[in-house]
């Protein structure tokens, strides 16, 4: 039986924040992480609500650890679900149909052939 001997990453949610900003950054969408995550939690958060410290990610190195181990947009969205982002997941959802965008995930792998 084949076994899947792929490393599995696992992230923080200002991690994969920190990425979702990358990946939308690239692909000069036009809106960023600081707009979902405001679109998240603005109203619910009422006078509450501080965006400020997406601000402060690029100076942490625990996040910027995460650039540099392989990410997805599943991996990204699995991590934001985990950790409680549900509200930004959707938030992206919700922008990506309103500017017609569409992703797919390309998955790149080794087929281990047996000899016959």
């Amino acid at each position: 039986m084949a076994q899947n001997h792929r490393k599995r990453y696992e992230y923080t949610p200002d991690q994969a924040l920190y990425q979702l900003d990358f990946y939308l950054k690239t692909l000069e969408v036009p809106f960023t992480v600081k707009d979902l995550y405001r679109k998240a939690y603005h109203e619910r958060l009422g006078p509450h609500y501080s965006d400020d410290w997406l601000d402060d990610l690029e100076q942490d190195p625990g996040v910027l650890e995460g650039m540099s181990e392989p990410f997805t947009t599943q991996t990204i969205i699995e991590t934001l679900m985990r950790g409680g982002h549900e509200p930004v997941v959707r938030a992206l959802l919700r922008e990506t149909r309103e500017y017609g965008i569409g992703y797919y995930q390309a998955m790149i792998g080794r087929i281990n052939k047996r000899n016959q």
